[in-house]
């Protein structure tokens, strides 16, 4: 394998997005910090000045993706005045998140620890449905239920979205919203 010349940027992130490129292609069994720095192009001990160990590089991996995710769910959301387009903005972007971006979802979803509790996109997503499925006069308990149907609907698609022959992906952001424009929030 042939070293990158270090540039002085943002090793950090290059670390990340370079292990988690490895990952995908070798699996997180087969990625040591010396792998990492070699990678990267830097020596074996660069990695320990921004992680501890194996672990703790995993774990930034985790919170690198959650806040991008976090930022594009909330931006999808930013300038929406329709409550009920609000859910397709929010699923659209969700989608198209994983769609440019499936190592981020094989990594969340394959190797990451996610309590759905505290996990941002998810609390974003659940009070944005609260916020709107209260006003409808939804009780608790509803607005539990259609807050976990409208996430795992919008979960399932983003797998679909990764694989062949499901979705038009030429169209793919229409096919979405017409999918979940479907779906009845009342």
């Amino acid at each position: 394998m042939q070293k990158k010349a270090y540039h002085h940027g943002n090793l950090k992130h290059e670390m990340i997005e370079a292990g988690l490129a490895y990952i995908g292609e070798h699996g997180v069994s087969d990625l040591s910090m010396r792998k990492l720095a070699e990678i990267c192009g830097v020596s074996s001990a660069a990695p320990y000045a921004h992680f501890e160990n194996k672990q703790a590089f995993l774990e930034a991996v985790q919170a690198h993706i959650t806040s991008l995710f976090t930022e594009e769910l909330e931006h999808s959301v930013k300038n929406c005045k329709d409550e009920k387009k609000i859910f397709i903005d929010l699923g659209v972007s969700y989608v198209l998140f994983f769609k440019k971006n499936p190592l981020y979802y094989s990594f969340l979803f394959t190797y990451g620890k996610i309590d759905v509790k505290t996990y941002p996109p998810y609390v974003f997503f659940s009070d944005i449905s609260r916020q709107v499925l209260s006003a409808m006069h939804i009780d608790e308990e509803g607005i539990r239920n259609k807050t976990l149907a409208m996430w795992s609907m919008v979960q399932g698609l983003s797998g679909l979205s990764l694989m062949d022959g499901v979705l038009n992906q030429r169209s793919i952001k229409k096919e979405i919203e017409a999918i979940l424009g479907s779906v009845s929030i009342s």
